[in-house]
């Protein structure tokens, strides 16, 4: 058993990293791209195992004091570099009474870097730093960082992870090699969750639907107990016609009341309208991601036409837009309740 075992569904990465570190060729700098909550950062952090394991193995142990420091984030020689909101959502960092956490990468962490790529590793045989959500440096901070990546020590690498590579400079991707990871199939998430989670394969099925490729977003959908607002947000969606003023501005106050709540909702929403499309339209219920409430909506479709429903899901897409000028999340929620039901 080794650390690389906890990483599913992207052996072909996996061994293109070994192959390099058993031969001695591995670069001074990565791009680890592709969806969120995939598995691209635990990658990143069990690669600088593998690179600093003291063990005998061919693979990072997982045991040894190098591999424990790492996992700890007590290693001297690996540095994991994230904006403040991002070490506050990995719970590796408070917010000290600072206000509002930053979602940018400072340019002082990345000028921080050079005392570490000054001198030779304390512990291990590489100093490796991981630049988590690189996409959060603004230009400015990345072209500070190009001279460590145009300029790096041979016992240094550098592993960039991120969902959104353009927004990288073209100077920095083209320092980089780059590894893409694509979405996780359904069937290894809901495995992987029946596994780990003890739940039975039906309700498996559907968190991994819902969470579209991201083990990640699965097993935050299974500890957030998903299922009973999915169902909240069906009722309305199948009663929408019939809804009085009074009940959709209820639920609008229930679905509406901070912005985290409501995008949540629509994106369930969404989903659950998307379902009603395929299921009008004659397609297999696998295909489906309320893949336990298909007979449900077997009985709701007949209700409305495809045109009704691609309207409501351009009235969600258009609602959600809404939120990135910080619209109000419950009028938000009302209008688009009412535009739904005018339809």
């Amino acid at each position: 058993m080794t650390a690389y075992d906890a990483i599913l569904g992207h052996e072909r990465q996996i061994a293109q990293l070994e192959r390099a570190r058993l031969a001695g060729k591995v670069a001074h700098a990565y791009l680890f791209y592709g969806p969120d909550g995939v598995g691209k950062e635990l990658l990143a952090v069990t690669f600088a195992k593998a690179l600093n394991c003291t063990d005998a193995g061919r693979e990072p142990c997982d045991q040894c004091a190098s591999c424990r420091k790492i996992s700890s984030g007590n290693h001297p020689d690996v540095r994991l570099v994230a904006s403040e909101q991002g070490l506050i959502d990995r719970e590796v960092a408070e917010k000290k009474g600072r206000g509002v956490p930053s979602r940018q990468i400072r340019n002082e962490q990345i000028d921080e870097l050079a005392a570490l790529f000054r001198h030779r590793p304390y512990l291990g045989r590489f100093k490796v730093v991981i630049v988590a959500d690189a996409q959060q440096m603004n230009d400015h901070c990345q072209n500070r960082f190009l001279k460590t990546l145009e300029e790096p020590s041979p016992d240094s690498v550098i592993l960039m992870v991120t969902a959104q590579p353009e927004a990288l400079l073209s100077t920095v991707r083209s320092r980089c090699q780059s590894l893409s990871f694509g979405a996780l199939a359904r069937g290894r998430i809901a495995t992987f969750l029946v596994e780990r989670n003890e739940l039975d394969a039906k309700s498996a099925k559907v968190f991994a639907a819902m969470a579209q490729g991201s083990l990640g977003r699965a097993q935050a959908l299974v500890t957030g107990n998903i299922l009973p607002l999915r169902d909240s947000i069906a009722d309305v969606t199948v009663r929408i016609s019939e809804c009085d003023l009074e009940d959709l501005l209820s639920a609008a106050e229930i679905h509406g009341r901070d912005r985290s709540t409501l995008l949540q909702a629509l994106e369930l929403l969404e989903l659950w309208c998307r379902d009603m499309l395929f299921v009008r339209l004659g397609a297999p219920t696998e295909m489906l991601v309320n893949i336990d409430r298909a007979d449900h909506l077997q009985e709701s479709v007949g209700r409305t036409t495809p045109r009704r429903l691609m309207r409501w899901i351009e009235s969600i897409r258009r609602t959600r837009d809404s939120q990135r000028v910080n619209a109000n999340p419950r009028l938000a929620m009302e209008s688009l309740l009412l535009a739904m039901r005018a339809v």
